[in-house]
């Protein structure tokens, strides 16, 4: 949309004969479910886009706000909802969590100074020393959190280890474990609570599909069924893209949005400058077991439903870096039904079960775990829910395991998320820094590109990349407000 809007002629190829990949539509019979992403937050910055390509979002999408956030069940028999909507939150903390209304402020202040020191580091790589030594930088250094990680950053605030989760659960969007991820990602629960979350009528996929709609209307080419089978290069430039047709796509500039890994084992090869060893030795985040489940019936749930397991750190740490099935694990379930009637018949609900797992390093055979591993999870919803018919109203049903992440969205290792965002995986340890450094006229964007995992800094990552481009061409884009 970047590019289009500044005069560039864009062509995006896609194997699938549909669009987003982890990011698409299940639709079964009349149900329809968002295979990965279940709210956006930070909507600002879709919008942000959107105006940049002299365009209003809501002409192209329709957001809900989910509410509550969430409905959170500890272990403990405590159950927390927080909202969007400030006040709703501080009346809802003191009904659970009584005498933290201060601490809480305090979180929110700290984290928006936080915010806001580190938002102009996304204008930097941090790939060579002198990022490191710029004034932005060093001024941000003391909200950084430098050597703690989430659970400690939000020890500063809160005693309660309920509530501390409520503040670092977060952290399985990511794939890694709050007890080891860097403390700086404390503004990840922060936007949550700050913004608010959303889903788009018809389920997150409108928002490509929104997206989509925009660069076709500026004369964008989107080949779906258009599988990239090779990346042709010389010593310093990609010199082609090779289609599984034989077809070869030759361009100025070239934007990788595959996984990372997987393209390059499958899509450079021995071309690549990223030694297979390197890709083999990084530490790669948790999958996901996912059940979606077209039901007969509108159950009491709330948009977005979060089980905790009796001890989170053993879970997490079993799942991350043990690599084992976690006897007791924490479920995510999402109901969009409550809030959008696009998403099943009316009466009906489209559930998605989320458990987080191992990745594939494991070895777990999922062929022959599925079936037992899916039962273990429907007698957890059903006993801390009370929902015990709910077997008895499953109309459709899906199931999606680490292999099929790996085998049928090409996902290294079924790692949804990609590489961990630890600080040695960051800038110059991030080897899609070097990938960019070896060939200058490839830029990566996506989960592995510089900036995160989550779908707003996603978006920043394909800005950052872009005023590259800009920046090679000297090319100073329109002001379009």
């Amino acid at each position: 949309m970047r590019l289009i809007a500044e005069g560039y002629h864009v062509d995006i190829y896609e194997k699938n004969t549909f669009l987003g990949g982890r990011s698409s539509t299940l639709t079964l019979g009349d149900y329809r479910f968002d295979i990965g992403p279940s709210s956006l937050t930070m909507p600002h910055m879709l919008t942000s886009l959107f105006m940049e390509c002299n365009r209003k979002l809501y002409d192209y999408l329709t957001l809900l706000p989910i509410e509550p956030l969430y409905k959170l069940y500890f272990a403990s028999g405590k159950t927390f909802a927080p909202s969007g909507n400030q006040t709703k939150t501080i009346a809802e903390l003191n009904r659970a969590f009584p005498g933290n209304e201060a601490n809480f402020f305090r979180f929110m202040s700290h984290n928006a100074k936080k915010i806001l020191y580190l938002t102009p580091l996304l204008e930097y790589s941090f790939d060579n020393w002198i990022d490191f030594l710029r004034p932005t930088m060093l001024r941000a250094i003391p909200s950084l959190s430098i050597g703690k990680n989430l659970i400690d950053e939000t020890s500063k605030y809160f005693t309660d280890k309920d509530l501390r989760l409520a503040f670092t659960f977060q952290m399985k969007y990511m794939g890694m474990s709050p007890w080891e991820i860097p403390g700086i990602y404390s503004i990840i629960p922060f936007s949550e609570y700050y913004y608010g979350s959303y889903h788009p009528v018809g389920g997150q996929n409108q928002i490509l599909q929104a997206m989509a709609t925009a660069i076709r209307e500026d004369k964008g080419n989107i080949h779906l069924g258009a599988k990239v089978d090779k990346i042709e290069t010389n010593d310093r430039e990609i010199t082609g893209m090779r289609l599984e047709n034989g077809e070869l796509i030759e361009a100025d500039y070239y934007f990788l949005n595959a996984d990372f890994s997987y393209a390059m084992e499958n899509l450079l090869g021995s071309d690549s400058p990223v030694r297979k060893k390197t890709i083999e030795n990084k530490k790669y985040s948790a999958s996901a077991f996912m059940i979606y489940l077209g039901l007969s019936k509108q159950f009491e749930m709330e948009h977005q439903t979060v089980l905790f397991p009796e001890n989170y750190k053993v879970h997490a740490d079993e799942t991350v870096n043990q690599k084992v099935l976690s006897k007791d694990f924490s479920i995510h379930i999402t109901n969009p039904s409550v809030t959008d009637t696009t998403m099943a018949p009316i009466g009906h609900s489209a559930i998605r079960i989320m458990v987080p797992v191992p990745n594939n390093d494991s070895g777990i055979d999922w062929d022959k775990e599925s079936e037992p591993f899916k039962r273990k999870v429907f007698e957890a919803v059903k006993t801390k829910l009370g929902l015990t018919d709910l077997e008895e109203h499953i109309i459709v049903e899906k199931i999606i395991t680490p292999k099929e992440w790996e085998e049928d969205f090409n996902i290294y290792r079924g790692a949804i998320f990609g590489m961990i965002q630890s600080l040695r995986q960051s800038g110059a340890g991030n080897p899609a820094s070097k990938l960019q450094k070896k060939f200058r006229n490839l830029l990566v964007v996506g989960t592995a590109a510089h900036t995160g995992t989550s779908l707003p800094y996603i978006i920043e990552s394909a800005r950052f990349a872009t005023k590259k481009v800009f920046k090679k061409d000297h090319h100073t884009p329109a002001n379009r407000f």
